[in-house]
């Protein structure tokens, strides 16, 4: 999505429509290719990428500041205080959470990736969208409103930057935040870090230093990952990355514009869309030459998945879901589609971490 990412509740799990609408299987990277290991979708390598000298340039990990500190204490702060649904016809006010549908117009069309529906977040200005929020604080629960702007220099499609937009906007419902008093023990109980000021910050400074280090981690296996794509020789078939992105719009996007009741050629712009951005194009032709990669390395070097990356990726969907595991094992056993979507990422994991093993880390 191009639109902001959802500021009302930081760290919020993921649903179980999530899970099983595969946007959580989805998510990595060249894990297509084990869809089917017989699949004639990909064309086949003629030779898999090397991993001799496989290594990548890292920078040195960066220090927590107290900045940093500051602004997450005070997003948990705002994610456990008090809210007031506020009623139909009330006006919301500057920092209220509002629940909306949108839907984007440029030029006329639809803006790709714009459509939300049920979107939780923040009434408060943001960068990526200039004026947009701005704009529902004079807007009353039940209304539907038009927010007129201009999309920034740096707005990710990047045919549209600078151009005039509109925004069809329904305020379905809002929230007033209350905050708790910042050393009260209320506070201190609901954040769950510890019992004094000092505490929680030490607390959170912790949790920062284990972010930073699980990014670290994933932002070099992204490098590796591109270097495998880079060393992978194989001309992706535009049809190919036609199909992809078809594929995902239809499991992304199409059912919520048809949920916000759009004519259908507002819903045939939205494919369009998709199809006709350069970086959705540039990412789908990098993933589809990466499973390429991915698939020839695993039939040359014998890689099998293994029960203890099934474990661990269970226990990660788990947790992401906040499902227990009886749960969760119940809804892979009863959704072939999503069980084999879980086998998928399962020997996806299972080649990646070969891959790694092989990397080594330069320092920039």
């Amino acid at each position: 999505m191009h639109t902001p990412p959802d500021k009302s509740n930081p760290g919020q799990p993921l649903s179980i429509g999530e899970l099983q609408g595969m946007g959580l299987l989805n998510q990595a990277p060249g894990a297509m290719a084990f869809r089917n290991a017989a699949s004639p979708r990909l064309p086949l390598l003629r030779e898999a990428p090397s991993l001799e000298e496989l290594r990548v340039k890292m920078p040195e990990l960066g220090g927590i500041s107290p900045e940093a500190i500051l602004d997450r204490f005070a997003t948990l702060c705002r994610a456990v205080a008090p809210r007031r649904e506020r009623e139909p016809g009330e006006a919301v006010d500057s920092g209220d959470d509002v629940l909306l549908d949108v839907v984007g117009f440029a030029n006329g069309r639809l803006i790709p990736f714009s459509a939300r529906a049920g979107w939780r977040t923040e009434a408060t200005p943001d960068p990526l969208l200039p004026g947009f929020f701005e704009a529902l604080v004079r807007a009353r629960v039940g209304e539907s409103v038009a927010v007129d702007l201009v999309l920034p220099a740096d707005y990710a499609v990047e045919s549209l930057r600078g151009v005039p937009a509109r925004f069809d906007v329904k305020m379905k419902a809002a929230y007033q935040v209350t905050p708790l008093g910042e050393s009260s023990p209320e506070l201190f109980a609901a954040l769950g870090r510890g019992g004094t000021l000092d505490e929680v910050m030490e607390y959170i400074a912790g949790e920062l230093i284990a972010e930073r280090d699980a990014r670290y981690l994933w932002d070099f296996q992204d490098h590796v990952m591109r270097e495998v794509a880079r060393r992978t020789h194989v001309e992706v078939p535009r049809s190919l990355i036609d199909e992809e992105i078809r594929q995902r719009w239809a499991e992304a996007e199409y059912p919520i514009l048809v949920s916000l009741g759009l004519p259908n050629e507002r819903v045939r712009e939205g494919l369009d869309g998709w199809l006709l951005d350069d970086a959705t194009r540039s990412e789908v032709e990098y993933r589809l030459r990466l499973a390429l990669g991915l698939r020839a390395i695993a039939e040359r070097d014998h890689v099998q998945s293994d029960r203890e990356s099934a474990k661990e990726l269970f226990s990660s969907l788990a947790e992401k879901t906040q499902l227990s595991r009886g749960e969760l094992g119940r809804l892979l056993q009863s959704d072939k589609n999503l069980g084999r979507r879980f086998d998928t990422l399962t020997m996806h994991t299972a080649v990646v971490s070969h891959i790694l093993s092989k990397a080594d880390v330069s320092r920039e």
